[in-house]
């Protein structure tokens, strides 16, 4: 399997165990999508560890949550 990545995802910044559904899948992000949708991030997140939105430190799951100062994030 090719390397997971994400443009939401910076690696040396996030955890690498933070994972979203667009890392497996291979398409082509329309440039102009935020024209058409709200501006908020709707994307599902979860930690590889615990399989959930949860940490194992039982906090939420996202790039602005899981970087560096985080006891469980592993960079």
């Amino acid at each position: 399997m090719e390397s997971l990545s994400s443009p939401k995802v910076i690696v040396g910044v996030h955890c690498h165990k933070l994972r979203t559904k667009s890392m497996y899948i291979q398409a082509v992000v329309d440039p102009a999508e935020a024209t058409f949708y709200d501006s908020y991030d709707q994307t599902a997140w979860w930690c590889v560890l615990t399989q959930t939105a949860l940490g194992p430190d039982r906090q939420p799951v996202r790039p602005d949550a899981c970087c560096e100062g985080r006891d469980c994030c592993k960079l």
